[in-house]
Parts: C-alpha cells; structure tokens; sequence
C-alpha cells in the first residue's frame, strides 16, 4: 500500500512541475508578444505621422 501512496506523490510532483513550466513559458511568451505589439503600434503611428508631414 505504501508504494502506491509513493508512486501517486512521485506523479503529483512530475505534473506539478510540468504545469508550472507550462505557465512560466505562457508567461515569457504573453509578455514578448506585448512587447513586439507595441513596436508595431509604434512603427504604424511613425508611418502615419509621416504621411501627414508630406
């Protein structure tokens, strides 16, 4: 009986560890993608601004 108690705690952890990596990588990615959005809204305002200068 404890062995099977051991192997359950051994998958806990395991899934655990898999979802929390799983949740930084969402994090990193969220966080890169608001990053590259606000370079385009930057390089489309500049654009703009440009075209009305002329």
């Amino acid at each position: 009986m404890t062995e099977i108690h051991g192997k359950i705690y051994v998958v806990a952890v395991v899934l655990a560890v898999i979802f929390a990596g799983l949740a930084i990588f969402l994090f990193y990615i969220e966080r890169k993608l608001d990053r590259m959005e606000k370079k385009i809204m930057e390089l489309e305002e500049e654009r703009e601004s440009k075209k009305i200068r002329k």
